[in-house]
């Protein structure tokens, strides 16, 4: 595929164009302030309209006004017309940048939860992987949605008929910037998306591998603590302790092993914990790792469910409990039998 000069330029000046507005952090007002000046005034011509709109923003944030003056800089005498009809594009899209946010997240939220609610064994590997969904569903709703907003070909009603004309009005105005310049809207909207839900994904996503640990160690022991060092082997530190029948137990919390499997790997005899627990959902814990920690008297070893159920090797070592397995009810067993 052969990439014409001009469209790369142009699809370049709409995507900075789009970073460069989000940047200068303006309000709704501010937008469509800047929308009208440019719409009314744009007869001016290009030297008259700059400086009037470098004197239309108030100073009082000097950051904010650096970002603005590098937006209206953007356009020169060659560009004048094009940077015109890219700013109102933009602008008209990011009114919609909000919207598509939220609904994406209120979307996968309602999926996750409904799917999340069947599982009780919060260690389990269906577990993780539909904790997985949220984030992975953030972007797929987010995918579809801009896809519906900037479908040139959009056959499907609204709700209210004033969304029905804005979205028509939209349309209309991609067509014509398509056909003029050779702009992707979609796609080049979609990586301002795409940034603006990975930022989304990370103060929203679902919760970490070691607080559904911390989760399943509370519902065993009133006294769990995260982050503490071992009392005889400082350099020994556990993911959590946990106190149960008036002994405390180190946790060593891993999702996935790796080489991590190595760490605090002390005799159990030197720590001032009772036992340790590893625990992983075990996918890449095969048979020789397994044994190197099992050397070691006082380690157990939680894996998921499923991954316990697949191997023989987990189901023949008594002192590897399944996720199912590792709860209040069974603690005692174990440890009457191994400690």
């Amino acid at each position: 595929m052969n990439i014409d000069v001009n469209e790369y330029r142009n699809n370049l000046l709409f995507y900075t164009i789009l970073k460069n507005i989000i940047k200068c952090k303006l309000s709704e007002n501010k937008l469509n302030e800047l929308e009208n000046q440019i719409k009314d005034n744009i007869n001016l011509g290009y030297n008259k309209l700059i400086e009037y709109l470098k004197m239309q923003v108030i100073k009082e944030n000097i950051k904010t006004y650096e970002d603005y003056l590098i937006l209206i800089n953007l356009c020169d005498e060659n560009n004048f017309k094009m940077w015109c009809d890219l700013i109102i594009l933009s602008i008209e899209l990011l009114s919609c940048k909000n919207l598509i946010l939220e609904e994406t997240k209120n979307y996968a939220k309602v999926q996750y939860r409904e799917n999340i609610a069947n599982i009780s064994d919060k260690l389990s590997f269906n577990y993780d992987l539909i904790n997985l969904e949220y984030p992975y569903g953030q972007r797929v709703v987010n995918a579809l949605l801009v896809y519906a907003l900037t479908n040139v070909n959009r056959k499907n009603e609204f709700i209210l008929e004033s969304s029905g004309k804005t979205i028509k009005k939209l349309n209309d105005l991609i067509i014509d910037t398509t056909n003029k310049y050779q702009i992707n809207v979609n796609n080049i909207f979609m990586i301002i998306m795409d940034e603006s839900i990975n930022q989304s994904i990370i103060s929203t996503a679902g919760s970490s591998y070691e607080s559904r640990v911390e989760s399943v160690l509370l519902s065993m022991s009133d006294n769990v603590r995260p982050h503490v060092h071992d009392k005889n082997i400082t350099s020994v530190e556990y993911d959590y302790t946990f106190e149960f029948a008036n002994k405390i137990y180190g946790v060593s919390a891993k999702r996935t092993l790796r080489e991590r499997y190595k760490q605090n790997f002390e005799d159990v005899h030197q720590l001032s914990v009772e036992a340790v627990f590893l625990i992983t959902l075990g996918i890449d814990l095969n048979e020789e790792k397994l044994n190197n920690i099992m050397q070691r008297h006082g380690y157990f070893v939680v894996v998921s469910q499923e991954m316990y159920e697949s191997q023989d090797y987990f189901k023949k070592n008594k002192r590897v409990i399944s996720s199912k397995n590792f709860n209040k009810d069974n603690l005692q067993k174990i440890f009457s039998q191994y400690i």
